[in-house]
């Protein structure tokens, strides 16, 4: 097997760990960006990644904190809850980063002319 793709199938907690650091970075990024341009797009960014970091954490976490005991407890709706929430926090993380890049390039278009 090729040595890389061992690398990232037996390391995955170490790959989990670098794209947690990277959306940190991210979200400091488009703290800055707000702060600097005094507009929505940082914000929108910000709150996106804020999501996308929750949605990872989750997948991440989920397995070792949803034991049989736990799923017992929060019942069947809770259940539509814990596997419903992921791709919900995933989802609107991307939309947000997407948003607020696209209205920070037309908040700076706007400025340029």
């Amino acid at each position: 097997m090729n040595l890389l793709l061992e690398v990232f199938i037996k390391n995955g907690l170490l790959m989990d760990a670098l794209g947690i650091l990277g959306l940190g970075l991210l979200g400091l990024a488009a703290i800055q960006l707000a702060k600097h341009y005094q507009g929505r797009g940082g914000h929108v960014m910000a709150i996106g990644t804020v999501f996308l970091l929750m949605g990872r954490l989750y997948v991440i976490l989920a397995p070792h904190l949803m034991t049989n005991d736990v799923l017992y407890a929060i019942g069947p709706v809770g259940i539509s809850l814990t596997i419903g929430l992921p791709p919900l926090l995933l989802t609107f993380g991307l939309i947000g980063i997407v948003w607020g890049l696209w209205g920070h390039e037309r908040q700076v278009a706007v400025k340029a002319r």
